[in-house]
């Protein structure tokens, strides 16, 4: 699949893989988060957008849902030929701050882009909102923080993943059906949960820190072939 990115000005934000490591991951005893293949795999399947310079933004009480920027709303860019300055967040309103992401991003005809924060990233007093842009949109595509902590500054780190995005296939769920079925119905499903939960239990006592693994290399407990081994995250295409 080829996707076309078009920048909306001379220098917009950095675009790339979305990174593997998150702050609060590496202060777990041990780095202990980073076992979790399911949690590391989420991290990086899909591409962040870095901003630019600190943002400091406040809501205030009582004043219509309308955040202040107190900090970073504008960025000066040193072009080839000449400097310029361009707004990078903008209040807006419903308790909202609004990012530009300096890119118009369009994938094939049948496809959209689905816009939200990067998973597992969090900042204290806001949450990113989530959209579902049509791929043939040709416009730049703000991103949207709400702010959930009022009377209190908050920070937008510079270099933070403010937008991630995947592509994802519009007609794809509509595809999908589920087949329901009960575990207590199939014994065997049963047996296998059992020896499982209690394999993780023992394991837990004698090391603490630790994960059954099963899910990077394909064995449960008796080390026995369930499942393809992991080889690896994806490497994602870089502009």
């Amino acid at each position: 699949m080829e996707v076309r990115l078009t920048r909306a000005h001379g220098n917009p934000p950095v675009l790339q893989q979305c990174r593997p490591r998150r702050e609060w991951m590496d202060d777990t005893t041990n780095k202990h988060a980073y076992k979790c293949l399911p949690l590391t795999a989420a991290n990086v399947h899909g591409w962040e957008l870095q901003l630019q310079q600190d943002v400091v933004v406040q809501l205030d009480e009582g004043n219509g849902q309308i955040p202040r920027v107190l900090r970073g709303a504008t960025c000066l860019f040193e072009g080839e030929a000449h400097s310029y300055e361009r707004f990078i967040v903008q209040q807006s309103i419903i308790n909202t701050v609004s990012f530009t992401t300096g890119w118009s991003i369009n994938p094939p005809d049948g496809y959209s882009v689905l816009f939200t924060g990067a998973p597992n990233y969090f900042i204290e007093g806001a949450a990113p909102m989530t959209a579902l842009v049509p791929g043939w949109w040709p416009d730049e595509v703000n991103m949207n923080w709400v702010i959930t902590k009022k009377n209190t500054p908050i920070t937008f780190p510079k270099g933070m993943p403010f937008a991630f995005f995947q592509i994802v296939e519009d007609s794809l769920l509509s595809q999908v059906k589920f087949n329901v079925s009960n575990s207590w119905d199939d014994l065997d499903h049963v047996e296998t949960r059992i020896s499982y939960n209690n394999a993780k239990s023992e394991k837990k006592l004698k090391d603490q820190w630790s994960w059954m693994n099963g899910i990077r290399t394909g064995l449960n407990e008796k080390d026995e072939p369930i499942g393809p081994r992991f080889e690896g995250h994806p490497s994602l295409d870089e502009p």
